[in-house]
């Protein structure tokens, strides 16, 4: 019997509908099931805050200004550039974004990694252009063995995925076992995370406009420090796509 086009579409739909079922799409802030279509439920969408309208054109941050030049800087990155050459985020790192990253990161949430990169595609597109490749922030061996995963990495990799472009996660390595950088202050984070970074094959960075993915951008340490690597080895620019970025002052 011949299987139609149609009746295959009919038939994917039905087993999509079945999943959708027995596994329903739930809302990452709070757990609640939501519409297929829909990546969190109405309550929690209201309370995220998006960074959108004004940004910071270097590190992403959102301004609390009118002004609508196209490369307006806040008063961190006139003050000291970072040495990155572009960051963009999706929310501000306050509740309920926090709450649901903590759980991608630390509790096995891994299917949130969807949700993420879809949003990411949006408040990273200006930058997708001149990418070249795209790498996450790496993690030692040693706390990736302990967590089981790098969530760097599963954003990373689905977010080549979806923009089809070039993934590594080989180049750029983190050959020093660090401190965890959460109650630091930028002083003890950057001196936490320096040199703790190594490239494996500059070929493969020389010349490259690289996009490097972590979770939440915080003092910038982590990321200036695997930028200044980077550079180092011949990259031409550097890019930063985060899930969330905080608000206080860098």
């Amino acid at each position: 019997m011949k299987i139609t086009r149609k009746f295959r579409l009919f038939i994917s739909a039905s087993v999509q509908n079945l999943i959708d079922f027995v596994f329903p799409n739930v809302c990452p802030c709070c757990n609640k099931s939501i519409e297929n279509y829909k990546i969190f439920c109405t309550a929690c969408f209201s309370k995220i805050k998006f960074i959108q309208g004004t940004i910071c054109y270097r590190c992403g941050k959102k301004l609390n200004t009118n002004l609508t030049e196209e490369k307006t800087l806040c008063a961190n990155c006139l003050k000291k550039r970072p040495i990155y050459d572009k960051a963009r985020s999706v929310f501000e790192y306050n509740l309920p974004s926090k709450n649901m990253i903590l759980k991608f990161k630390y509790t096995g949430k891994i299917e949130y990694v969807y949700p993420f990169v879809k949003l990411m595609q949006q408040a990273g597109k200006d930058l997708f252009k001149e990418t070249d490749v795209i790498m996450p922030v790496p993690m030692h061996w040693k706390r990736r063995l302990t967590r089981g995963y790098n969530q760097a990495g599963l954003l990373a990799q689905e977010l080549a995925k979806q923009i089809k472009c070039p993934y590594d996660d080989t180049t750029l390595t983190r050959f020093k076992h660090t401190k965890k950088q959460e109650n630091k202050s930028l002083e003890e984070r950057n001196k936490n995370v320096k040199d703790a970074f190594k490239i494996t094959d500059t070929n493969k960075v020389k010349n490259k406009t690289i996009l490097l993915i972590d979770d939440v951008l915080t003092t910038g340490a982590t990321v200036n420090n695997c930028t200044k690597t980077l550079k180092k080895a011949g990259a031409k620019a550097v890019f930063v796509l985060t899930i969330a970025h905080t608000t206080k002052n860098d």
